[in-house]
C-alpha cells in the first residue's frame, strides 16, 4: 500500500514539473512568435513583457509555471523515494527524492519567476526577481548535483550549476558577441527544463531507455 501512495505521490509530482515547465517556456514560445521585432541579440526576454502583442503570453506563462512550480517544489520535497528491500525484511525508512534545502531553493526560484511576470520590466523589483530566479536555479543545481554527486544524473547537474555560472560570468565579461540578455538567459531556462524532464531527481520522462545511462541512479 506504501509504495503504492509513493508512487501516485511521484506521478502527480512529474505532472506538476511537466506543467509549470511547459506553461513557462511556452508563454515564452508564444510571446516570441506573437512579436515579430524581437530580437535574440538586442533584447532580454523580458523585453517580451512589455510589448503589447507579447506581453500577456509572456507574463502570465511565467506566473501560472511560476505557481504550478510552487507546487512542484513542495511536491518533490514530500515524495518518498521507494525504500530499498534486502530480501523481504529490508529497510523500509521513509526518505525523499530531494532534500528540504533543494525543495525550498526551487520553490523560491519559482516564486521569482512568477516576479518576473507579475512586475514587468518597467518596474524596480523586476530585476531582483529576474536575478533571484537565475541565482537559486543554479543554487538548486549545486545542492542537488552535490547530494547526488556518485550517481551519472547528478554529475550532470553539477556541470549545469558550473554552466550557468560560467554563461553569466563570460556575458558579464563581455565575451558574448550581444547586446541583449535573451541569449545568456536562454541556457538556465532550458537547463530547468532539463532537470525536471530529465536528470532531476524526479523526472518526468523517468527516464526512457536512451536515456537511462544518464538519469538512472546506478553506478
Amino acid at each position: 500500500m506504501e509504495d503504492s501512495v509513493g508512487g501516485v505521490t511521484a506521478v502527480r509530482t512529474r505532472s506538476l514539473g511537466a506543467a509549470a515547465t511547459l506553461l513557462a517556456l511556452g508563454g515564452i514560445a508564444v510571446a516570441i512568435l506573437l512579436d515579430p521585432t524581437f530580437s535574440w541579440t538586442g533584447d532580454a526576454l523580458s523585453d517580451l513583457g512589455v510589448r503589447p502583442r507579447s506581453a500577456v503570453a509572456f507574463n502570465w506563462g511565467l506566473i501560472l509555471g511560476g505557481a504550478v512550480g510552487v507546487g512542484y517544489a513542495v511536491a518533490l520535497g514530500a515524495t518518498p523515494r521507494p525504500a530499498e528491500r534486502a530480501g523481504s525484511g529490508g529497510d523500509r525508512s521513509p526518505t525523499r527524492v530531494t532534500s528540504p534545502l533543494c525543495a525550498a531553493a526551487l520553490g523560491l526560484a519559482m516564486v521569482a519567476m512568477a516576479g518576473v511576470g507579475a512586475v514587468d520590466l518597467t518596474r524596480p523589483l523586476h530585476g531582483p526577481a529576474a536575478v533571484g530566479f537565475y541565482a537559486l536555479v543554479t543554487a538548486v543545481f549545486a545542492i542537488d548535483g552535490v547530494a547526488r554527486r556518485d550517481t551519472r544524473s547528478g554529475r550532470a547537474v553539477l556541470a549545469f550549476a558550473s554552466a550557468h555560472v560560467l554563461v553569466w560570468a563570460t556575458f558579464i565579461a563581455g565575451w558574448w558577441p550581444v547586446t541583449g540578455l535573451a541569449l545568456p538567459e536562454l541556457p538556465g531556462a532550458l537547463m530547468l527544463a532539463a532537470w525536471v524532464w530529465l536528470v532531476g531527481p524526479l523526472p518526468v520522462l523517468n527516464p526512457p531507455p536512451v536515456l537511462g545511462a544518464l538519469a538512472t541512479d546506478e553506478h
